[in-house]
């Protein structure tokens, strides 16, 4: 799909939008919406494949049981203060405790079988 497609679809798309705000009283900003929508145009056909690239590259970091007790951590914060949970400090050490564990059990296995 060349530019001048996709500034024609976009072009199309904030007629047809600001039509139905106009005639509907819809409360869209169609400003908004474009400028959403050529960002993630953009973004698509620009920086998508690199970043997928990238990834790529670095797909070790994800084995790495650092990053796993991290995303743990974070996910398990958010769970906690958002949803209302208010898990009692014991509860989250004990979960992170199995995680460890359970993490470097893995790790642990790894570096056995490559040193074998």
């Amino acid at each position: 799909m060349s530019r001048k497609t996709l500034m024609f679809v976009l072009g199309l798309l904030g007629a047809f939008l600001t039509f139905l705000q106009s005639q509907f009283g819809l409360a869209i900003d169609t400003t908004a919406v474009i400028g959403g929508l050529t960002i993630v145009g953009l973004y698509i056909f620009a920086e998508a494949k690199l970043d997928i690239q990238r990834v790529g590259q670095q797909v070790a970091k994800f084995k790495d049981p650092k990053f796993w007790l991290a995303f743990v951590i974070a996910i398990l914060t958010y769970l906690n203060t958002s949803l209302g949970w208010d898990l009692p400090i014991e509860v989250i050490q004990t979960f992170l405790g199995l995680v460890l564990a359970w993490l470097f059990r893995s790790a642990y296995k790894k570096v056995k079988a490559e040193n074998a």
